[in-house]
């Protein structure tokens, strides 16, 4: 068969075909323009996809270094032992860094920090005087399965000093200029009402500017500033529905990472913080297709 006489053969099949050759598998109702029944649309309907999200509800409380309540008696209700292995605990303790999980009744003293009530604070024996309330910020997340969000811990300060060989990556040590601490936050299992989440202590310092970083859909260039991650200080948590997962400083002789996240210095006193995540539900959402098509005639 000649060249031009097999094209001509295959415009004379196309054009009786339409585009049937070309197609591809769709709703037999809908390529034969049938209204569609309701059994076909809750089949159609019925295809969308499925993203878990969860709902994080975050808190940071600032109080005095010298109450107790932020010191010692949050954590004598909170399961310390049975969040990851001893080793890992041990880790993160000598690093400054103490996490507990609490059910979904929180401990007293953490309640009554989260209100911002007034209590008497002890310095040394003998020695106690009323206080003003702690100061408490809070937000809510929402994580699509997948996905990474950041957890600020507030300074009032514009630079964190760092000294020599306490973080790799640093070991010169700096001072880091309008520097911000950070928990990144991901998740590596799902469950029904429980979730495995990934918490990644992060120093965010210098000024904002374009950078690299690589999303799912490739590399992008978003605006932020440089990040020194704490890898040694990385852990993962399991939380139940209702279930409140709770940072903060564990006290250590010398200089450690969690002094620097957890405590605050200014000219009158020493503030310390924790960090509360509540997992408030795991939820299922369902995507939505649309039955509208368009066509055209050839």
């Amino acid at each position: 068969m000649s060249r031009p006489f097999a094209h001509l053969f295959l415009l004379n099949l196309l054009s009786a075909t339409g585009c049937a050759l070309m197609g591809v598998d769709t709703n037999d109702a809908i390529s034969a323009g049938k209204p569609v029944s309701a059994e076909q649309l809750a089949e159609f309907r019925g295809e969308a996809p499925i993203r878990t999200i969860l709902r994080l509800n975050t808190s940071n409380v600032t109080t005095l270094a010298t109450d107790q309540r932020i010191r010692s008696l949050i954590w004598e209700e909170l399961d310390e032992s049975g969040l990851m292995s001893p080793e890992d605990r041990r880790r993160l303790n000598q690093s400054g860094v103490r996490v507990g999980v609490a059910g979904s009744t929180l401990p007293w003293a953490l309640t009554s920090l989260l209100r911002g009530e007034r209590v008497q604070s002890t310095s040394s024996p003998g020695d106690s005087r009323n206080v003003d309330g702690s100061t408490v910020f809070g937000t809510q997340l929402v994580l699509p399965q997948g996905s990474n969000s950041l957890i600020e811990i507030p300074s009032p300060g514009d630079s964190l000093r760092i000294p020599a060989g306490q973080i790799a990556g640093l070991k010169y040590g700096a001072e880091l200029q309008n520097a911000r601490c950070m928990f990144h936050v991901s998740t590596t299992e799902i469950g029904d009402g429980w979730v495995v989440i990934r918490f990644l202590p992060q120093i965010h310092y210098g000024e904002m500017s374009v950078r690299y970083s690589v999303a799912e859909s490739g590399e992008r260039l978003p605006v932020r500033q440089r990040i020194q991650p704490l890898y040694e200080q990385q852990f993962e948590l399991k939380l139940h529905t209702g279930e409140t997962a709770v940072i903060g400083y564990q006290k250590q002789d010398d200089w450690s990472v969690g002094q620097l996240m957890f405590q605050r210095e200014s000219l009158s006193s020493l503030n310390e913080q924790v960090v509360t995540i509540e997992l408030g539900a795991v939820e299922a959402i369902q995507g939505q297709k649309s039955v509208t098509v368009k066509y055209s005639k050839h």
